[in-house]
């Protein structure tokens, strides 16, 4: 084992020494390595195995005896719960992708990318700085218990919440302009002129916007998060020991956790102008929700990621198979997030919610330094090119941006990039269940938005102590 190991560092070093760290070159050989009876394991969510395995094949064949064996999961919590579950036990796959929101509570459970990879003149840090975007860096490097900044996972792709929209419901309601308002006041304004209503009985038959709900709108929370980073919420306290979301405005700060909360839900409130979404316009027990509706042309506006482009041409196809009335897909159109201000006239910055997977090695891996050899390899630009090419999911390489905003429907998307932010979320179904309920309040008004956030606020903070996400920074190894 000592010399495979140290016939891994000899390939590294020249990895480095050749400057291909990150790059699409293919590695040089050193030298003939046996990894005959060498397994790896690689769990991944949604990818199937034919996308993933001609880059897998591609690395095995350059270490000869290599095995990697890949295997795909669809249901995030059954994914979750394996993994964790597996890796307590000491067991679990070598590799695997996680949400980018997992790692400040799970870091320990990793192996950090092993320092020999950094070129002399540079740490691992400053090369993922300039190899990937700004929020892949915020969520996957940080300080391990030494208070080092450590690499502890690469991204393929980061996505965003951006605004699809009807080209049509806006070329006819509002042709001045043929798309949606870069504001939310504008939305405000917008959903006004696209909302249309029975001429009989009053009631709205379509809405200008899905947003409001948390029953029949597939990403509400993921929205409230993205209005929370809009109107400049804290949601913890500097070392993540207490949810601070729900408290008065802070010094500088322009709104609060409420102003975003009451920003969402009014547009399912019959009682302001901009009403535009209701329980009649989406089953909440249909999965489908505002897909559906949107693709049925009873709302000309929803919020996703990038995947929806496909979910919504999916569900045309599924309605029009059954002989039901649909909208074109060339009227499938996605504009930038709205923003709290008018970006052309302001030097704020925007902001979009982030939500992406990101690969890393196990703690129980017993090669992690060819796990991370593999990631490296996986991550490179040319491979990356074709995950794009297979999947059209957004790049998280800088040096792919401007080819991918050219694209003539995921470019938002790739445009988006440099302005995306998140934040951990340390339990993704409870927070979901706090959120949804906070919200189904809000609507029924039973509470105003600051009370339902500040019970909220509690729940999400009693979880905390029981995760344990930051310690204070033990002596560094050279004191000791």
């Amino acid at each position: 084992m000592r010399i495979f190991k140290k016939s891994i560092l000899i390939l590294f070093l020249f990895v480095i020494a050749s400057s291909l760290l990150f790059s699409g070159c293919r590695k040089p050989r050193v030298e003939e390595v046996s990894y005959e009876g060498v397994e790896l394991t690689y769990y991944k969510m949604f990818d199937d195995e034919e996308v993933i395995r001609p880059i897998i094949d591609e690395f095995v064949s350059n270490h000869p005896g290599l095995r990697i064996n890949y295997r795909k999961f669809n249901d995030f919590d059954e994914y979750q719960n394996l993994i964790l579950n597996e890796m307590a036990e000491g067991r679990g796959p070598d590799i695997f992708s996680m949400q980018n929101t997992w790692f400040t509570s799970n870091f320990r459970k990793i192996a950090p990318m092993p320092e020999f990879l950094s070129p002399e003149d540079m740490t691992l840090p400053e090369v993922f700085a300039e190899v990937f975007v700004d929020v892949a860096y915020r969520d996957l490097v940080r300080p391990d218990e030494y208070g080092v900044d450590q690499v502890y996972a690469l991204p393929m792709t980061v996505d965003t919440l951006a605004l699809y929209y009807n080209r049509a419901h806006f070329e006819d309601r509002i042709p001045a302009r043929g798309r949606p308002s870069t504001t939310w006041e504008g939305i405000k304004e917008d959903v006004v002129l696209l909302n249309r209503f029975d001429p009989d009985f009053g009631f709205l038959e379509v809405g200008g916007i899905a947003l409001g709900r948390s029953d029949n709108v597939t990403r509400a929370v993921d929205i409230l998060y993205l209005l929370f980073l809009q109107h400049g919420v804290d949601f913890y306290n500097e070392n993540i020991s207490e949810a601070i979301f729900a408290r008065a405005q802070r010094a500088g700060a322009d709104s609060t956790a409420a102003d975003a909360l009451e920003l969402f839900t009014s547009f399912s409130d019959e009682s302001q102008r901009h009403f535009s979404w209701g329980t009649y316009l989406a089953d909440p027990d249909d999965m489908a929700n505002e897909i559906e509706a949107f693709a049925r042309g009873r709302v000309s506006m929803i919020i996703g990621y990038s995947f929806m482009h496909d979910e919504i041409v999916n569900q045309i196809g599924i309605l029009r198979n059954q002989g039901a009335t649909t909208i074109r897909t060339d009227d499938i159109r996605i504009a930038t997030i709205p923003q709290t201000f008018d970006p052309a006239v302001t030097g704020q910055k925007r902001v979009t919610y982030a939500s992406y997977f990101a690969e890393t090695v196990s703690r129980n891996s017993e090669y992690p330094d060819l796990a991370w050899e593999f990631l490296v390899e996986l991550t490179n630009k040319t491979n990356l090119e074709y995950y794009f090419d297979k999947l059209k999911k957004p790049t998280s390489r800088r040096d792919m941006i401007q080819e991918q905003q050219r694209h003539p429907i995921y470019g938002v998307f790739a445009s988006q990039i440099g302005f995306a932010e998140s934040f951990p979320i340390i339990n993704y179904y409870r927070y979901k269940d706090v959120f949804e309920d906070v919200i189904a309040l809000t609507n029924l008004n039973r509470g105003t938005a600051r009370a339902n956030l500040i019970n909220a606020q509690d729940q999400i903070t009693r979880m905390l102590p029981q995760i344990g996400i930051i310690e204070p920074p033990l002596e560094s190894p050279d004191e000791n």
